[in-house]
């Protein structure tokens, strides 16, 4: 029988199997991206009550099986594990669940994604404590491009690498940042124009810890559609919870 692991995790989705089972998908420290298979997770109160929903940052127990992708998911404890508290706000849920959501898209099974665990959980801890706005939204969704690889670039122009110090400037998605006006020229019909302001608050959203956007500007509706027009270059589908996102934070203003 294969050795029992053990690994933080954080539930992003899980669905009832059969009549008793849990099929969950977690994103844990050490492993990547794992799903696996609870066996009789809606009856055990003892090894899983309540430990099994999204939300849930857990001490997870699991062993591989020797064929398939599915592990068998032993036990989830929340053990001294920090706990989100997200469920008593509707902006919360929202915003919550399309980190989630966002988080399990752009990451592998069983991939590295040790950064993207600690993104997550610093983002779900510092969206518990306070309420969701959109400056929290683009910071994140900043982040989560950085760790997987598509990190944009706001501060500096991406064909002459000057400070951008017009008016405007404007994104180019497929050079993942802003090209200044003076290069314009040089690139692609369909790039998005941006106010100088909203350049300089992605670029500073970028740049700073989670724990510390609370207050921060955000960029406007053109720094808003640069980042949305980004991720579905990458993402071959909408993010479900996207709208759902949208209505509440626009709904706010």
């Amino acid at each position: 029988m294969p050795a029992e692991e053990t690994t933080p995790a954080v539930v992003l989705r899980a669905r009832d199997y059969a009549e008793s089972d849990r099929i969950v998908t977690l994103l844990t420290r050490d492993y990547g991206k794992i799903s696996g298979i609870a066996k009789g997770a809606k009856a055990s109160r003892h090894r899983f009550e309540r430990k099994l929903e999204p939300f849930s940052h857990v001490v997870l127990h699991f062993r591989r099986r020797p064929h398939g992708q599915l592990v068998f998911i032993t036990r989830a404890e929340a053990a001294d594990l920090h706990q989100f508290r997200i469920e008593e706000d509707l902006g919360r849920i929202a915003l919550g669940t399309y980190m989630l959501e966002l988080t399990d898209t752009l990451t592998a099974e069983a991939g590295d994604a040790a950064d993207a665990y600690r993104s997550l959980t610093s983002a779900l801890r510092v969206l518990s404590s306070q309420s969701a706005d959109t400056a929290m939204r683009q910071a994140f969704e900043l982040r989560a491009l950085g760790w997987a690889g598509f990190g944009l670039e706001f501060a500096r122009c991406r064909v002459c690498a000057n400070p951008a110090d017009t008016e405007a400037v404007y994104f180019v998605v497929g050079r993942g940042g802003v090209v200044c006006a003076r290069c314009r020229s040089g690139v692609p019909e369909g790039a998005i124009r941006l106010r100088m302001e909203s350049a300089a608050a992605l670029a500073q959203l970028g740049a700073m810890a989670l724990e510390e956007v609370g207050g921060a500007t955000p960029a406007g509706a053109d720094g808003a559609l640069a980042i949305a027009r980004f991720l579905s270059s990458i993402i071959d589908r909408k993010l479900r919870t996207a709208e759902f996102l949208d209505s509440i934070l626009n709904g706010g203003q």
